[in-house]
């Protein structure tokens, strides 16, 4: 034994001095195959830990020894394991140094972890209460750092016994000698609050009252500059945070004062005042409703702004105090009801943007840019307010607040692109100003407001398009930072996909440039150009067409497959990307590409997220292990969000091949299902949208591709899929519902009602015929504010305010958009359910609730009259007092929606409205006029058109028709020509005398709606075919022979 020892000791020495990777090679191959292949070695490291003079050797051989115990230990004779367990107690309490310590207590949790469930440690707890007694402050730190290292192992083992726990780390946390035991019991509350349970009263009441020593011992690291210790108690109070016991809520106004004090501390270190911000940008998401009923946004915010006005480093990818204290305000926008957020921003955007001071105006931009994602819908409202103090900033002599301009600007046109490219003639000289910036950082932000803009600005694009190109290309040729060339590139690519054809004079220009940036590849600036230079090839290929792009996709698929194995997380999501576009321009052209790209697609799917830092067996010694102390369990992984968003676009290429390709792609049909199946659980809340969607996508394609003929309203559904395709329907539909009542998402959830909305739309009440009770409960959930994803993280009281969360309406407009589809596909057999929704829909039409709250709650209650149609009836008087009343609501398309679920309630309804008919027309008089949306003016003729077909003896006539007639032909809305010339032709049949005395006008009226293919449905146009031959026939005199109308004759 004692050769075995000292040959262990002297490869152990060896390796810890060791300075050259070669004899570390040899020492692990040795060590691996001679000595750690027997249980020999575990009593061996014991002996090298208790006896050597080196601290280096007795550390690695206590890390060593760590790893070796869950193979090993259990061999072991258990006299052996008794002298054992008693030897590694003494030599942990008679060590000196502190991180040797830490690694022989390591040693102690991994034994504990084996034999404690089996009670076979019983010394250990007493070893434990009495060094953690001990007046010796080493040994209270060596009792306080083993428990440390239990809880993270066997914690639940501990849980019964929290009163005695709590008496302990009272003492210890204001320990008078030892900085080491107060900031160790810490850490231990720290591990011990993850096991709390939410309806453990007591022990939340006793972790409540420690916090403000737990703040104490932050304090004095903070005032020691102890930067590392502070960060691991950061830590603690962040996961605090996080967890569904309320451990926080009694002391939240005063650690959050105290946090901002920190974040406001300009001399102290600035990771300091970031980790103190980061707490707050937590609080904001985990708090959110205990911040909001203590009133504390006023108070964060103010204190929040002047950190904004703090210069930032040159580093843009540096945390600073600054940047922070924007996430922070992001995190307030996105979490809190943005009436309790915006208003109290805004005061400071106008008072800062007139500060002399530069960098308080660039606070106003930044403030304001921030604040944009979640206050989107009071922004639009008040956009002709707010932009000119954007425009302002753009045109500012200070760098530093014309980039924050940009910014803000590319914010509001990637959150609201209609409301933004309206004032392109505006923003866009102003943009290319500053694309003639000297600073380049303002150049590739003006470039990527620039990029937003395009996006939504479509048609209005080609009035720019040539002084557009010609920056964009001149940009590109001669910038010198690669961040505005990608920026450049990327603007390119926007703007191809809004010209549309009219990009296709640019192309050959651009396409060149293209092949030569994705054939980068040498460094990570190659990379990054290359990633961009791959998306705007696909938006070039859907602007030119297949027939202008065919020439390049050979040369152009084979650089993309190539970026496959550069070991890049995003130059893979970027050539799936492509694969999609490709797809969709080329249909079933594209399947020769299949059996290259599919394989790597699902390889993708698979790819784990878990970045392992366990070290192969041959090598694992290379690291040293010197640092046992920091974490420690090598098993354990981080999460790569990297490969998550690959997996993201992996799972989509997969949902548009399949779509695009259809027949070709069905040899992998059944892996790529079973990979879709599974994703539908990930971790990542992208991934499961995404894979959620792309399942769907299978099955409506299976479906297309099955032949099916028109389905029929009504469950139990009287019709019949193909069984490939009611196989796929038995799979994907119950495992969806099951997936969305545990769903924390709301986008997702809001994403699976927009998939089951496309769904039954294409194939028909049969896809839920056998769910219907499941998809009504779990949408009752949502409306009752009871489903999983709208529990908040904190316990604060839930008050109707939450519905005013911008992704909390998103969330019900989806359900309401499910409803109304459910009731067109099952029909007035669904007149039960919606007896239950209707109410808790109606409430979201009220004036405390936002603008697209009462556009949802309007529109929808209006789909849902069209299917049940008569079953509508009973709740006539409630529904008509709403949407009366929503017709002079504030908002436009409010009032649009109102007249189109008033019209489709007169219609439907087997109460006699005849009463009701001068009050319904007056509300509906004022939307004939003064509207800036052509769909409020198509809604209200079609809302008119229905009134008359249901009591067309309850109308005046001559009073409504000169108005009904002007608003015609209609401009957007072409589903409301339904009832329109279903009314009109009602009136000639009955020979109305207003029809018959202005043919001329109903006649230009055709000629405009027939010119259109799409205005009419196929019966509706040969209907008015009829009626013109009918009117040729009848009245000569109106020459149609020799009008445009002849060609129908």
């Amino acid at each position: 034994m004692e050769q075995y020892l000292a040959g262990l000791d002297d490869l152990l020495t060896k390796l810890a001095q060791a300075q050259d990777s070669e004899t570390i090679r040899n020492a692990t191959s040795v060590l691996n195959t001679q000595y750690y292949a027997t249980a020999d070695c575990v009593p061996a490291l014991v002996e090298i830990i208790s006896r050597s003079p080196h601290y280096q050797v007795r550390q690695l051989a206590a890390v060593e020894l760590r790893k070796r115990i869950s193979k090993w230990w259990s061999q072991l004779p258990e006299a052996n394991k008794v002298t054992l367990r008693d030897q590694l107690l003494n030599i942990a309490l008679n060590e000196t140094n502190e991180p040797v310590r830490h690694s022989i207590a390591r040693v102690i949790s991994s034994v504990a972890s084996v034999d404690m469930p089996d009670e076979k440690w019983p010394t250990l707890l007493k070893f434990l209460h009495e060094s953690c007694a001990s007046q010796n402050a080493s040994h209270r730190e060596i009792g306080i750092y083993c428990l440390y290292t239990l809880f993270e192992v066997i914690a639940d083992l501990f849980m019964n016994n929290t009163v005695s726990l709590f008496d302990l780390f009272n003492k210890l946390i204001i320990d008078p000698e030892s900085k080491s035991v107060r900031i160790t019991t810490v850490l231990v509350l720290g591990k011990l609050s993850e096991f709390i349970d939410s309806e453990d009263k007591s022990t939340i009441k006793m972790f409540r009252a420690i916090i403000p020593n737990m703040v104490n011992v932050l304090e004095q690291c903070i005032k020691d500059d102890d930067e590392e210790n502070s960060a691991k108690i950061f830590e603690v109070f962040d996961t605090l945070l996080m967890l569904d016991a309320p451990l926080l809520n009694d002391h939240l106004t005063n650690l959050i004062d105290f946090f901002l004090t920190i974040g406001a501390n300009t001399e102290l270190d600035e990771s300091l005042r970031v980790f103190a911000l980061s707490f707050l940008m937590w609080a904001a998401v985990y708090k959110q409703n205990k911040i909001r009923h203590l009133k504390l946004v006023g108070h964060i915010v103010e204190r929040l702004m002047p950190i904004g006005t703090e210069e930032d480093p040159e580093d843009v990818d540096e945390d600073s105090a600054s940047r922070l204290a924007y996430k922070v305000l992001n995190a307030l926008a996105t979490n809190i009801p943005p009436q309790q957020v915006f208003p109290i921003v805004m005061p400071f955007v106008l008072n800062y943007i007139q500060n002399p001071n530069p960098n308080y105006r660039k606070a106003s931009m930044m403030a304001f840019a921030v604040t944009v994602e979640g206050c989107t819908d009071i922004i639009a409202n008040k956009l002709n307010e707010l932009l000119p103090l954007v425009c302002t900033g753009l045109q500012d002599p200070e760098i530093v607040v014309r980039r924050a301009a940009c910014m803000a600007l590319g914010c509001l046109a990637e959150e609201m692109p209609a409301d933004i490219s309206e004032h392109h003639q505006a923003l866009l000289p102003l943009v290319f100003n500053l694309m003639n910036d000297n600073n380049p950082e303002v150049t590739k932000h003006a470039c990527n407001a620039l990029d937003a803009i395009l996006e939504g600005l479509g048609s209005d694009i080609v009035q720019y398009l040539q002084l557009l190109m010609e920056k964009l290309l001149f940009l590109l040729d001669n910038a010198t930072e690669t961040e505005t060339r990608a920026t450049v590139i990327a603007a390119i690519g926007s703007a191809a996909h809004a010209a549309g054809d009219a990009f296709q004079p640019y192309f050959d220009q651009v396409i060149h440039r293209i092949i030569q940036f994705m054939s980068l590849k040498e460094s990570t600036d190659d990379q990054l150009l290359r990633g961009v230079a791959t998306d705007t090839a696909g938006s070039i290929a859907e602007a030119a067409g297949a027939e202008l792009f065919r020439p390049y996709v050979q040369g152009l698929m084979t650089l993309a497959v190539e970026q496959l194995q550069l070991d890049s997380p995003r130059l893979r999501e970027c050539s799936f990307a492509l694969f999609s576009n490709f797809a969709r321009v080329f249909g079933e052209e594209f399947a020769p590409f299949l059996s290259t790209i599919v394989p790597e697609i699902l390889t993708s799917c698979k790819v784990e997220e878990k970045n392992e830092t366990v070290l192969d067996e041959e090598v694992d010694l290379t690291t040293g292990g010197m640092d046992d102390d920091l974490d420690e369990d090598f098993e354990n992984f981080n999460f790569n969000s990297a490969i998550a968003d690959e997996k993201e676009f992996a799972v989509d290429a997969l949902g548009e091949l399949f779509a695009n390709t259809k027949s070709h792609f069905l040899p992998y049909v059944d892996a790529s299902l079973l990979e879709l199946q599974k994703l539908t659980s990930h971790l990542y809340d992208g991934v499961r949208k995404s894979a959620t969607q792309s399942l769907f996508t299978f099955l409506k394609t299976f479906y297309a591709m099955s032949n099916p003929g028109p389905w029929a309203v009504g469950v139990p559904a009287s019709y019949a899929i193909h069984e490939n395709v009611q196989n796929l329907v038995n799979t994907i539909i119950p495992m969806t519902l099951e997936l969305w009542k545990e769903e924390d998402d709301r986008s997702v959830v809001a994403q699976t009602c927009q998939e089951f909305v496309t769904a039954l739309r294409l194939m028909g009440p049969i896809l839920i015929a056998d769910c219907l009770e499941d998809i009504s409960e779990n949408l009752l959930e949502i409306f009752q504010k009871k489903s999983i994803c709208q529990q908040a993280f904190d316990d604060g009281d839930y008050d109707e305010e939450d519905d005013d969360l911008e992704s909390e309406s998103l969330l019900i407009t989806s359900a309401g958009d499910l409803v109304a589809a459910l009731c067109e596909t099952v029909g007035p057999n669904f007149a039960n359910y919606f007896a239950v929704y209707m109410p808790l829909i109606s409430k979201y039409y009220k004036p405390t609730k936002t603008q697209s709250e009462r556009a949802m709650a309007v529109g929808c209650l209006g789909e849902c009259i069209g299917g049940l149609k008569s079953a509508i009836s009973p709740y006539t008087e409630r529904l008509m007092e709403i949407f009366v009343k929503a017709c002079g609501d504030e908002d436009e398309l409010v009032r649009s929606n109102a007249a189109f679920a008033l019209g489709c309630l007169a219609f439907h309804t087997t109460v006699d409205l005849s009463s009701h008919y001068p009050a319904l027309l007056t509300a509906l008089s004022p939307l004939f006029s003064n509207q800036t949306l052509p769909n409020t003016i198509d809604n209200a003729a079609g809302a008119v058109a229905r009134l008359i077909l249901a009591r067309p003896n309850s109308v005046p006539l001559d009073q409504v028709l000169p108005t009904f007639t002007n608003a015609l032909p209609l401009k957007a809305d072409f589903e409301e020509n339904q009832p329109v010339f279903d009314c009109i032709f009602q009136l000639f049949n009955a020979n109305n005398t207003f029809v018959l005395g202005n043919l001329p006008q109903f006649l230009h009226i055709f000629t405009q709606v027939l010119s259109d293919n799409d205005q009419l449905k196929e019966a509706t146009r040969a209907h008015l075919i009829e009626l013109i031959r009918h009117l040729n026939t009848q009245s000569p005199e109106l020459n149609i022979s020799s009008s445009e109308l002849a060609r129908f004759l």
